[in-house]
């Protein structure tokens, strides 16, 4: 199976044409008729049907539906909206050509997944690939879009959700150049947010071969990160607060990082004092706090390159009156 991604905000997935000869091939104006199909969870998804594929259906929405509802999922089910058209439209719906072999696609900003007519049990003729699991593939990208991954360009759609990514070091992989958030072209397969998809749907298809970034080939503790990720997603950073004695003028204070994302520190002294912090990352200073003052903050995005990183924080009291100094640090995790 080939896959790839459109810039048009949608991500498709490719399925050779042996799969699409299978499907109807109608054409038509596409204007929809609707139906919201009820979930075991007491959720509703909006089911939306083209003129092109016949029209309204409500077996077929109840069974594209319930399949979904059978994936790992939280509350984002009710969220999403499923597109349902001939086989003749999905490719330039989903920003492709026609030929190409995309099967279904996921558009984040509007919480839709197109996908074709042809019923839930559609295959390629050789059994290999099945519409239930590209479906699994674009639910994945639906999980990252209602998940928070907060320091990272693209965030979560692009880079995972916070604890696969984190556990499958895709921040440090991609400041060496490994891998290629948000990529379309001849990178699409190093892309952690494809591949994200793709061990998300290894949730429910574990002997699926992979063809994906060889560096992201999930083992088992990949696979429950990802499922955490799912079931009990991260939600915020974590807060520790640390206090320097009145009379030193410099102090240390540790924190372990587990996760990678946006870190900060926050140094508070009395009145007419001035203080500092800086980060240092083994042993190498990462981060500074420039102003002068009673209080001074800091900010940075920080990679792990192994599971624990020790974040290093320096208090420093740069003169005026003494007392108490107060660093309180958020970090993801």
């Amino acid at each position: 199976m080939h896959m790839s991604h459109r810039r048009t905000a949608r991500r498709a997935s490719l399925l050779t044409a042996a799969l699409l000869a299978l499907l109807p091939a109608t054409a038509g104006a596409q204007t929809a008729n609707s139906i919201d199909v009820p979930t075991a969870g007491g959720y509703a998804v909006h089911v939306e049907f083209s003129d092109a594929a016949g029209g309204l259906d409500p077996d077929i929405a109840a069974a594209y539906v319930g399949y979904l509802d059978s994936l790992p999922h939280g509350a984002e089910l009710a969220k999403l909206n499923i597109e349902v058209v001939s086989n003749d439209q999905v490719a330039g719906l989903c920003g492709g050509l026609e030929g190409q072999g995309i099967l279904a696609c996921y558009q984040a900003n509007r919480n839709r997944m197109t996908v074709p007519d042809a019923g839930i049990d559609a295959t390629t003729t050789d059994g290999t690939y099945s519409l239930r699991y590209v479906l699994a593939h674009e639910y994945g990208h639906h999980v990252a879009h209602h998940r928070s991954n907060p320091g990272f360009r693209g965030g979560a759609i692009d880079w995972g959700p916070k604890l696969w990514a984190s556990q499958e070091l895709v921040c440090h992989k991609t400041l060496r150049h490994r891998l290629f958030p948000g990529s379309e072209g001849s990178q699409y397969r190093d892309n952690p947010g494809e591949n994200w998809a793709e061990a998300y749907a290894r949730l429910t298809f574990p002997d699926q071969p992979w063809s994906f970034s060889r560096l992201l080939v999930p083992d088992g503790v990949d696979l429950d990160a990802a499922r955490r990720d799912v079931v009990e997603p991260w939600t915020g950073n974590r807060t520790a607060v640390f206090t320097m004695p009145g009379a030193r003028r410099q102090q240390r204070f540790h924190v372990a990082l587990n996760l990678d994302g946006q870190v900060s520190a926050l140094v508070r002294g009395p009145q007419r004092s001035q203080v500092g912090v800086r980060l240092s990352i083994h042993g190498r200073r990462a981060a500074t706090s420039r102003r002068h003052g009673r209080s001074d903050t800091l900010t940075r995005t920080v990679c792990r390159s192994s599971p624990a990183l020790d974040l290093t924080f320096t208090a420093t009291r740069k003169g005026g009156r003494k007392g108490p100094v107060q660093l309180t640090v958020s970090y993801p995790g």
